[in-house]
């Protein structure tokens, strides 16, 4: 049989029916045989009709069940070695009202999947854009007169997160440039998957990554006190605040001191030459 998920239909009514009445009289085992009789054609879509096999053998309905159910013509032979029930299509969907019912849920189904995932797309590069570096700007975006100068001094490090790839080697990839501490590669390639693939509530997008990744850059901290890769994608440390950034040489004050310097040498030098020299005394030779 089938197993098709779904219901037979009575009527309402069923119990004032006066062939039922009649069953219940000649043969009250006739009325759960007729029942059962209904749902097998429900389940196997067989338009009402049943062979006498199933009949017999499936539901177990036994000759006097049968020959009542055709007396009072809730059965009918259909001249088949089988019977068909009285009505059965104007109180239960035929075979062909099913398919088309199931064809036409199957294809709203794939309408409201393409939707939903055409949306998660859609939402996706929406917070890429947003997320883009807000000084990167390209060639069409300046005045005609002026064109674009590269980042200098601490800025340079300070590159925009790239739009990330579909492929997993080459998200990856990305990722890595990013991040400062490259220690640990294999055991770092096997947990940014594994947080990649999570899915639900603990769904992590790629963005979020290397947005982490780059305000870790940004911090210009030494690479041997910062976390592993690996750890730091156990751990979740994307979603950690950004710490204030290394404090650099000032390259100003260096200049000034090298200036001092110099200066205090320059002094020593001239107090050296205005020092008067003292003739030496020649001793005389006895």
């Amino acid at each position: 049989m089938a197993g098709r998920r779904g219901y037979a239909k009575l009527k309402n009514d069923f119990y004032l029916n006066g062939k039922v009445k009649e069953l219940r009289v000649v043969c009250p085992s006739a009325v759960g045989a007729f029942v059962f009789a209904i749902a097998y054609c429900s389940d196997n879509l067989t338009d009402g009709r049943i062979p006498d096999r199933d009949l017999r053998y499936v539901l177990g309905v036994t000759d006097e069940e049968i020959n009542a159910l055709c007396k009072v013509e809730l059965l009918e032979p259909d001249g088949n070695s089988g019977y068909v029930i009285h009505d059965y299509t104007e109180h239960n969907s035929r075979r062909d009202q099913v398919e088309k019912s199931r064809e036409r849920n199957a294809e709203n189904y794939r309408k409201r999947r393409f939707n939903r995932d055409s949306t998660a797309t859609h939402r996706d590069e929406s917070e890429l854009n947003r997320t883009k570096h807000k000084n990167t700007r390209t060639q069409e975006h300046l005045p005609d007169s002026k064109s674009p100068n590269p980042p200098t001094g601490a800025d340079a490090d300070r590159q925009p997160v790239r739009e990330p790839s579909s492929d997993e080697a080459a998200q990856f990839r990305q990722f890595w440039s990013l991040y400062p501490n490259h220690d640990y590669p294999d055991a770092a390639v096997r947990e940014f998957k594994r947080v990649l693939r999570r899915t639900g509530t603990e769904r992590v997008n790629l963005v979020a990554l290397l947005q982490g990744a780059q305000m870790l850059r940004d911090e210009q901290r030494d690479p041997r006190y910062i976390p592993a890769a690996s750890r730091w994608l156990h751990d979740g440390g994307w979603k950690n605040k950004p710490k204030p950034r290394a404090r650099q040489p000032d390259r100003q004050a260096s200049r000034a001191q090298q200036n001092q310097d110099a200066n205090a040498a320059l002094i020593a030098r001239y107090v050296q030459e205005e020092i008067p020299q003292i003739p030496r005394k020649e001793i005389p030779v006895c």
